[in-house]
């Protein structure tokens, strides 16, 4: 076409084609994060890992609980605020050094624990689960291991997540009514406004912020916060206006996909970080780092069978070697589907060696949690269908009722016996 020619007006240049291809890619892109929530069952799943976790932790604990958390701890309650102030971090349990204070933090973390792996208002409950594990990991910092770090992380992300979509109380709960979860009376935005207006009361104000005239602080702000706070949360008690409806669906929505992807980012790094910094050592570059290990004193719970497994060599080289390649191509693993289910089944067998020869638990139990993230979400139903949903049928069966049994059982029928000698059956004359 020469200069002198006219354009016709469909056609268009190979620039203006290339802008309306990455315009529309980018459209569909933000569509689909705004309006399809990726991954549920993935997220109730960790939800409920998570929860278990840190449940279980509790109730484990429960017969220890003021040498970890309370009074008689050797990390005392100044040791802990010093260092809290340092970080500015914050912790309940600090809040009052009285016994009752303590015993109450700790029975409401049980209950809010077990409401969070239940689904119950989970948007409110996953706000209050990541407070309970803020204020217990930010009490005894160096009293624990690095489980509990993760499961932290965990839990603040999940707050952002919509954890409780499916398999939870929240879900049974719309089945029965059918009304979506965040619609009519009892608004979730009011329950969790309130929340957090409680919340930043309580870790925030100290007696003194409640003086005639105090410094101006923050903890002077949040005295007053109260006020918009009341009328948030009555006026969130009625159905939002439809327009407004769909805007707070669509941000729900890529919150959840956004705090998924950050979830996935964080199993990614801490496998990259951990596999990069072995690979600096020389133990595990001439493969007895696993000899080292398992000859560790304090992570002995089985010192028989450490030892029985440190002196075998070649093991000790295969296993050290094969940790170091999942854990640095674990990220590059999760674009290539039959080796990323290949490399989830190691790290789980992994994890579970760590918790067994190590015992480490929880650091274990937080990890495999996360790596459950990237399995399919067909193997996740089916899984469910087929050992829980058979489980549950048994439970609700019960036990076999018992046959009955008559009082006189007649004789079976027979045929009629010929009579022998002297009115005798055959038998009895054989007899």
């Amino acid at each position: 076409m020469t200069s002198g020619e006219v354009r016709p007006p469909g056609a268009a240049s190979p620039w203006r084609r290339g802008e309306d291809a990455v315009g529309r890619a980018l459209v569909g892109a933000l569509d689909a994060v705004g309006t399809r929530t990726f991954a549920v069952h993935q997220a109730a799943l960790l939800r409920i890992g998570y929860g278990l976790v840190f449940l279980v932790s509790l109730l484990r604990e429960y017969l220890n609980r003021r040498e970890i958390w309370g009074d008689q701890s050797a990390w005392s309650p100044d040791m802990a605020r010093e260092l809290l102030n340092g970080i500015q971090g914050v912790s309940l349990l600090l809040e009052s050094d009285s016994r009752w204070w303590f015993e109450g933090v700790y029975l409401a973390a049980i209950v809010v624990s077990a409401l969070f792996v239940l689904g119950w208002h989970t948007r409110a409950t996953s706000i209050l689960f990541a407070v309970m594990v803020v204020s217990f990991n930010s009490r005894s910092i160096l009293m624990t291991d690095g489980g509990d770090t993760v499961l932290l992380l965990m839990s603040i992300y999940l707050a952002f997540t919509a954890c409780g979509r499916v398999w939870s109380l929240d879900a049974r709960r719309a089945r029965r009514t059918g009304v979506r979860p965040g619609t009519g009376p009892g608004h979730e935005v009011g329950v969790l406004v309130g929340l957090i207006a409680m919340v930043v009361l309580g870790t925030t104000c100290r007696g003194d912020s409640w003086a005639l005239h105090p410094k101006f602080s923050f903890a002077f702000v949040c005295q007053w916060i109260w006020l918009p706070g009341i009328l948030v949360v009555f006026g969130a008690l009625w159905r939002l206006p439809r327009e407004v409806e769909q805007v707070r669906a669509g941000l729900v929505t890529a919150v959840h996909n956004c705090a998924l992807f950050v979830i996935a980012a964080e199993v990614c790094f801490i496998y990259g970080a951990a596999g990069l910094y072995k690979v600096q050592g020389s133990y595990w570059q001439d493969g007895t780092a696993m000899h080292y290990v398992l000859n560790l004193e304090y992570f002995a719970p089985w010192p028989g069978v450490s030892h029985t497994l440190a002196a075998n060599t070649e093991m000790g080289v295969v296993l050290a070697y094969l940790t170091v390649f999942i854990q640095v191509g674990f990220v590059f693993m999760l674009f290539a589907k039959r080796v990323k289910y290949v490399a989830i089944v190691i790290l789980l067998g992994m994890h579970f060696g760590i918790a067994v020869l190590l015992g480490l638990p929880a650091f274990s139990a937080s990890m495999s949690v996360g790596d459950a993230l990237f399995l399919p979400t067909a193997f996740l139903i089916w899984t469910r269908s087929r050992v829980i949903g058979r489980l549950t049928a048994r439970l609700r069966r019960g036990p076999a009722a018992p046959a009955q049994v008559p009082a006189d059982p007649a004789p079976p029928a027979g045929p009629p016996a010929s009579e022998g000698p002297a009115g005798l059956s055959p038998t009895a004359s054989r007899a």
